[in-house]
């Protein structure tokens, strides 16, 4: 009703209601993107899982990079398992690779990019099975070999295969062979 007020005990209760919800701590809660990518961790099969991307701001380039979020980890990440709809959380350390689709590497900046090196290359996993694709980069400061893109400080290399982008955990990596390049 206008005009009515608390009389002074109804007061001192709200606000010492008011006071005890601003004292209690809450979560800061950071928006998050779900984005569909194949995951594989030693031992098991590979599946299809929902990651979780924050969001940086209100515009989709300031959306975390699933290249950041691997890089960040320390130890587990949340998922949702596609197939049985499950959620769990898994230790970045055994990921031996994630998948995704190339039209999603637009939103990770690397769409645009243009490279100087495209290397045919075969990756033989720790696991036993191997991986095919294509590597693309530029020089480093350390040169231009494909081994010295591969010693870059990065946990994770990139590797093209066809409509899909494989982000490959060089621990888990034993050899990598080029199957011949095309000059420079």
């Amino acid at each position: 009703m206008p005009g009515k007020t608390l009389g002074p005990q109804r007061r001192k209760v709200w606000a010492s209601q008011c006071i005890r919800r601003m004292a209690e701590p809450r979560p800061l809660r950071v928006p998050k993107n779900p984005l569909e990518v194949e995951l594989a961790l030693q031992g098991a099969r590979p599946r299809r899982v929902e990651i979780f991307l924050a969001e940086h701001g209100s515009h989709d380039f300031n959306r975390q990079k699933v290249l950041e979020l691997l890089d960040g980890a320390d130890s587990f990440l949340p998922v949702r398992d596609l197939e049985t709809g499950r959620w769990e959380s898994f230790n970045s350390r055994a990921i031996v690779w994630i998948g995704m689709s190339a039209s999603s590497i637009g939103a990770e900046g690397s769409a645009d990019e243009l490279f100087e090196h495209r290397r045919s290359i075969r990756v033989e996993l720790a696991s036993g099975d191997s991986l095919h694709g294509e590597v693309l980069y530029s020089a480093s400061d350390s040169g231009p070999r494909l081994v010295d893109h591969l010693n870059r400080s990065e946990r994770y290399f990139r590797l093209w295969r066809g409509d899909r982008v494989l982000l490959v955990n060089k621990d888990r990596v034993l050899t990598v062979v080029e199957n011949g390049h095309p000059g420079d």
